[in-house]
């Protein structure tokens, strides 16, 4: 009954996503005119050196040759999984008229380098089996809580957008960039304290999405 109910936030939460994008272009393109201005929203599968997979579902901006997309984790309605996600896309196409400013459906296959921020909690069974998670004699198990990563995670890299038919497109991306990881299912003592163990790694990340812009 419970994930019922998050997933029907989730539904609640994208739909609405979607009618700002609608209403937001249309209210704000009435005052202020953009050249090149695009909206648009998405879904994305990813996979890291640290987790199997995930989902997002996004929306969008585009001006020019920037894009700046926001998104949610498909899996927001379990209650072991919650995720956010940023994404900066710089597109580096060239102008297909040097008299004109760019604009993005001039071109059907682009190039662009990307910045992306991810914050994320999952259950510890999505961890890759072949990650290696170093452990000592300080860290114990702990029993008392259920088993969670949760990471803010900084990624740069380059991908590509294909354009299909009717405004939609097939993105495909990768990049490096490093993690920054808690793990409550180990415990570390110190002094008179228990805190979940934490660290740092270096990790690739690998995304294959699908857009439509409007």
């Amino acid at each position: 009954m419970k994930n019922l109910k998050k997933i029907v936030r989730l539904v609640k939460a994208t739909t609405l996503l979607f009618i700002l994008l609608v209403v937001g272009k249309a209210g704000y393109s009435q005052e202020t005119v953009f050249e090149n201005e695009m909206y648009g929203f998405g879904f994305s599968f990813e996979s890291s050196r640290l987790l199997n997979d995930r989902m997002f579902v996004e929306g969008n901006y585009t001006l020019g040759r920037r894009t700046f997309e926001i998104g949610i984790s498909t899996g927001s309605y379990r209650s072991d999984e919650q995720g956010f996600l940023f994404r900066h896309k710089i597109f580096l196409n060239r102008k297909a008229n040097t008299d004109e400013s760019f604009n993005l459906s001039n071109h059907k296959f682009k190039t662009y380098v990307m910045y992306k921020f991810v914050m994320f909690t999952s259950g510890t069974s999505a961890l890759r089996k072949d990650f290696d998670v170093i452990e000592s004699e300080t860290i114990f198990e702990n029993s008392f809580a259920a088993p969670t990563l949760n990471t803010i995670e900084h990624y740069i890299g380059l991908g590509m957008e294909l354009d299909l038919f009717n405004n939609f497109s097939i993105d495909v991306m990768g990049g490096a960039g490093i993690n920054f990881i808690r793990d409550n299912s180990n415990i570390i003592i110190t002094e008179d304290r228990m805190l979940s163990q934490a660290g740092t790694d270096l990790s690739w990340d690998l995304s294959l999405g699908i857009n439509y812009r409007f």
